[in-house]
């Protein structure tokens, strides 16, 4: 079996707390057992967690950057808005 946890506190690098763990600390994880039924595509089981754990802050990064970009094209090129 392999267990891949996403926490809402940062990893200490002590290992896993298993199974003295608290679970209202996790936000997501995976299971997979042996034999294995459930997969992912890529076998970047590590790499999808991290993006997991990063989305919670890179999303709404993501978001006002767009916002941010789009008031931009909307005043056009030299600064004066497009509309006028």
């Amino acid at each position: 079996m392999n267990l891949v946890a996403i926490s809402t506190v940062p990893d200490t690098g002590q290992g896993a707390k298993w199974p003295d763990f608290d679970h209202r600390e996790m936000i997501a994880a995976t299971l997979v057992q042996h034999p294995r039924y459930v997969d992912c595509a890529d076998s970047r089981w590590d790499e999808n967690a991290a993006f997991i754990a990063m989305a919670r802050e890179a999303v709404p990064q993501l978001v006002e950057e767009v916002k941010r970009l789009r008031q931009l094209l909307s005043r056009g090129t030299d600064g004066s808005r497009s509309d006028e």
